[in-house]
């Protein structure tokens, strides 16, 4: 190999393993005497080719960056509702790929797609890498949920079609999905949700078909849009008979038997403090002074690991939920309520298993002890943020029992609390003081039904 493409090579090589980087040259010649590539002259020669032969791109003054056309990369398709896209690709560092509308091959938003760079990014002017998509790989989109359009029963015979459906989704609104006949049959304004079959393509570039795996309700019905989205993310509503049957097993009550080998802490006023509309509770505080001048602040967690165990039916339902999904007017928990409002709930005055973390803080906010181990609580009240911030102030207006006969501890919490955020304050944290919006909907509530928001500050 000549000595002119030898430093060539090696030059291009610096650039192609760091695409991203942006090099000086004093870089690229310090990298170039480490692997003796030749004199700066011929380095200043091997840049200049390489950047007419479009390898590399400059800024003009002094910057060099690898020029990524005709490179094959692999990646996610955004669709945009106006017909172009982006490729997002798998090197999180890399720019996302600019599809205009005519070389997109027909993909659908989520598709996984292999792409052909045609004009690499520039880091000088903030244009990114601009490619075609040279094929599908995998399907991202196997179902949607749309509003069902009858086709009439002329069109029915000829397409062997019952209708279309048509997304709310703006990425996928452009697409009808006619759908074929397989004993559900919807009305006309029905939400449905629909498994896909065929895919847009060259001879039907807005249309797909599929067919009716569920009919959600009409979408004027109150509770349906929500349903709609419900089932448009695929979120599970449903449990396995055999989680079921778990759940419905486990006694509502805490057994003689399961209070073996745990701290018995159903004497200590424990409270659980939560917002006004909160049904499951799931942590629960206790604080006293300590003869030597320090607080004993009791933190404890509803020990639900007890009840769910690993390689049980509700285990295995609860991991593919991964959490509960709170929505406007209900939640959809991540375990059946028999558990989630009740034995894995602190409950007032009720025994309930906990793991209970003790620690010992000093009036400066230094904790200089603690201890982990599980216990049976029973909370000493049901207590929400709002009437303790009322007990704080003193105002006893109205309040229960509960309020006045703890309220000597719901100060020195506040008393903690002030020394414990003057400690966060002092390691560099910050408050993010937003409002939080709170949707209150009727009985009737649905998208055509209003609605107002409260706008509340944290509590804090």
């Amino acid at each position: 190999m000549a000595q002119n493409e030898k430093i060539l090579a090696g030059v291009l090589e610096i650039f192609r393993h760091n695409p991203q980087k942006q090099f000086r040259v004093d870089q690229i010649e310090r990298e170039a005497r480490r692997d003796r590539l030749g004199n700066f002259t011929e380095l200043i020669k091997a840049l200049s080719f390489l950047e007419h032969e479009k390898k590399i791109i400059t800024d003009g003054k002094g910057q060099y960056q690898l020029a990524q056309e005709d490179t094959i990369v692999e990646g996610n398709f955004r669709a945009n509702d106006k017909g172009f896209g982006f490729v997002k690709l798998d090197d999180e560092e890399a720019d996302d790929v600019f599809i205009a509308a005519d070389y997109t091959k027909y993909a659908v938003d989520g598709d996984r797609v292999k792409v052909k760079i045609t004009a690499g990014g520039n880091p000088w002017n903030g244009k990114g890498p601009e490619g075609q998509i040279e094929e599908i790989l995998e399907r991202g989109l196997e179902s949607l949920v749309g509003e069902f359009h009858p086709l009439t029963d002329e069109q029915r015979k000829v397409s062997h079609f019952i209708g279309y459906a048509l997304s709310n989704n703006k990425k996928l609104h452009k697409y009808r999905v006619y759908l074929s006949e397989n004993g559900l049959m919807p009305q006309m304004g029905d939400m449905v949700k629909v498994s896909i079959k065929d895919y847009p393509d060259k001879d039907n570039p807005e249309s797909m078909t599929g067919a009716v795996i569920k009919i959600i309700g009409n979408k004027n019905d109150p509770g349906v849009d929500i349903m709609s989205i419900v089932s448009a993310h695929d979120v599970r509503t449903d449990w396995p008979e055999d989680a079921m049957a778990q759940a419905n097993a486990i006694p509502d009550h805490v057994t003689e038997e399961e209070k073996k080998g745990r701290v018995d802490i159903t004497d200590q006023p424990a409270v659980t403090i939560d917002g006004d509309d909160s049904k499951d509770f799931d942590d629960a505080v206790v604080l006293w002074k300590l003869p030597n001048g320090n607080y004993h602040l009791g933190v404890h967690i509803a020990d639900v690991s007890h009840y769910v165990t690993e390689n049980t039916p509700l285990n295995e339902e609860a991991f593919a939920r991964g959490n509960s999904t709170y929505l406007v007017d209900r939640v959809i928990p991540m375990l059946p309520f028999r558990l989630s409002n009740g034995i894995c709930s602190l409950n007032e005055g009720v025994d309930r298993l906990v793991l209970s973390c003790d620690m010992e803080i000093t009036p400066e906010g230094k904790r200089v002890g603690y201890k982990i181990y599980p216990a049976v609580m029973r909370s000493h009240g049901r207590m929400t943020y709002n009437k303790v911030n009322q007990t704080l102030k003193g105002d006893m207006d109205g309040l229960e029992d509960k309020y006045v006969k703890l309220r000597p501890m719901l100060e020195e919490m506040a008393d903690l609390h002030a020394i414990l955020y003057k400690q966060r304050h002092a390691r560099g944290a910050i408050d993010f003081e937003e409002p939080e919006a709170k949707i209150i909907v009727d009985d009737q509530a649905s998208q055509q039904t209003s609605f107002f928001m409260n706008v509340e500050q944290p509590k804090r």
